[in-house]
């Protein structure tokens, strides 16, 4: 299984801050079934100075204590990237890295909303190649009050991840259920542990995995975990028509 968002360099954002933990966070991934990690620490983030940070030269020491460790994993390059009018300036140039080296960019937006530039700067992104992944709608709160804010970005060529943690319940039922609508209309099309640390912010994927196989009907929970594939090796995700999200008379999603 390939992980495409995870927190496991360590001593570099909210992450491991430790070699140990992050030796952890990889011995608790490979039980659980992951076998590639594509390391994605925060870029552009108010809260984290990273932008001197050498992704390529972690990834390669992490891996050879991996490899030390006989921790059966492989761990690739990418960023989870704070949006940015700037951002296509910033991927030319590799200060922001794609997943994998990939045409896909793991893409966060605050957790409070959408910026104004958004649209304009993914369709920049799509014009040049690139697919822009938004990370984690589930729990960003504009989207959780508009859902067509997330629509109108899927319909114009960006696709989205959810968590594995939201999928469990560890956000809330109501965060749960909007993640399982998202995948089940089209608006979701890849899952992520999102993982920082062993115990506080964990893989949780073999529970996700429990969860999806009975919540969803078996194409789409085949189609999601391929498309996790799909990114790793820079192939098209499956994408299905995306349908509008919204609440039936009880408040719940559908």
């Amino acid at each position: 299984m390939i992980d495409i968002h995870c927190h496991l360099l360590p001593l570099v954002d909210d992450g491991p801050s430790s070699i140990e933990q992050m030796l952890s966070l990889a011995e608790q991934a490979a039980k659980e079934g992951v076998t590639r990690i594509i390391a994605t620490p925060h870029l552009f983030h108010p809260q984290f100075e990273t932008t001197d940070v050498d992704v390529n030269l972690n990834v390669a020491e992490v891996n050879v204590l991996l490899n030390q460790r006989n921790i059966p994993i492989v761990v690739f390059t990418g960023h989870e990237i704070r949006l940015t009018g700037d951002l296509i300036e910033e991927v030319r140039t590799g200060i922001a890295l794609p997943l994998a080296g990939s045409r896909y960019l793991l893409i966060e937006f605050p957790s409070t909303g959408i910026p104004s530039y958004a649209r304009q700067v993914f369709a920049e992104l799509i014009s040049d190649g690139y697919v822009p992944v938004i990370a984690h709608p589930e729990k960003n709160k504009a989207i959780i009050q508009n859902p067509t804010l997330l629509f109108d970005l899927v319909s114009n060529g960006a696709i989205s991840q959810v968590t594995c943690a939201s999928l469990i319940g560890k956000y809330g039922k109501d965060v749960q259920r909007f993640a399982v609508a998202l995948l089940e209309n089209g608006l979701a099309h890849l899952i992520a542990s999102d993982a920082h640390h062993t115990e506080k912010r964990p893989f949780y994927w073999e529970q996700c995995r429990k969860f999806l196989s009975k919540e969803l009907e078996e194409w789409l929970f085949e189609e999601i975990y391929e498309n996790n594939e799909a990114i790793y090796l820079d192939q098209l995700v499956t994408i299905n028509p995306p349908n509008p999200v919204e609440k039936n008379w009880k408040g719940q999603w559908i």
